[in-house]
């Protein structure tokens, strides 16, 4: 009931009317193909022309008719020989082209070069001077201060000096194990700083005294091959604990550190 109320209101009845003919006059005018007149302002669309522009140019002018070159023809000069015939020999002979060989193009051809490497240090030969002086200060000079200072026992103290070279059992804590361009004083423990003072007090007992001997001439002998080594390695001196210690003594005396 409370619908047919409302539909009987003349404001509904008034908006439907509206709708209706709007939606009548909406379809009919997308069924009509609207007609206008041509206003004095508007002008027809004219189709686009395609114009190839290679052609475009040239479309429009006229051939140009090939010129004709004079030819100059220079009076034969009296004396001097016709080169004609010469020319029309040379004409008619065949060209004749060297030909390449495989040793020619491998000397033109450009060949690839390796890059240098940086140059490594080498380490001392097996037979070089350095070796035979290092192990010669080893087995042989102790023999002469075996003579000298025990005279009385030189082949007892010799042989105590060869097994001072126990000491360099701490080679096996290094790694690696052996380097011919490493300096061994300063940096393997036996041969360290701290151990040079006890092996010198052992100089002052009379039961140690042969064994301090070898052990410091030991030193000594391994001191010689590391100056030997920095002769012709300046890394190898730099990376050594002889050259911190310098550095340390002169930072006491208080003197720069000069490389």
């Amino acid at each position: 009931m409370e619908v047919f109320t409302v539909l009987s209101l003349p404001v509904f009845r008034l908006i439907l009317c509206i709708a209706a003919g709007l939606l009548l006059v909406g379809c009919r005018s997308s069924a009509i193909v609207p007609m206008f007149s041509a206003a004095a302002w508007s002008h027809p669309l004219r189709p686009a022309l395609r114009v190839d522009t290679a052609t475009a140019d040239t479309a429009h002018e006229p051939p140009t008719p090939p010129r004709r070159v004079k030819t100059q023809v220079r009076p034969p000069v009296a004396g001097t020989p016709d080169l004609a015939p010469r020319k029309q020999e040379l004409a008619s002979e065949p060209r004749r082209y060297a030909t390449a060989t495989t040793g020619d193009t491998a000397s033109s051809s450009t060949q690839p070069v390796a890059p240098r490497k940086p140059r490594q240090q080498s380490s001392p030969k097996f037979l070089s001077a350095q070796t035979l002086v290092h192990y010669s200060l080893h087995f042989v000079f102790p023999v002469v201060l075996a003579l000298v200072f025990f005279s009385v026992m030189w082949q007892t103290a010799y042989l105590i000096m060869l097994a001072t070279m126990l000491i360099d059992l701490d080679h096996l804590l290094a790694k690696p194990i052996f380097d011919p361009l490493r300096c061994s004083v300063g940096y393997h423990p036996l041969h360290s700083f701290y151990a040079i003072p006890v092996y010198m007090a052992l100089l002052l007992l009379p039961a140690t005294r042969i064994v301090a001997v070898g052990l410091l001439f030991h030193l000594v002998t391994d001191t010689v091959d590391c100056l030997w080594n920095f002769s012709h390695c300046r890394e190898c001196y730099l990376n050594s604990r002889l050259y911190a210690l310098r550095n340390r003594v002169r930072k006491l005396l208080g003197r720069e550190a000069v490389e």
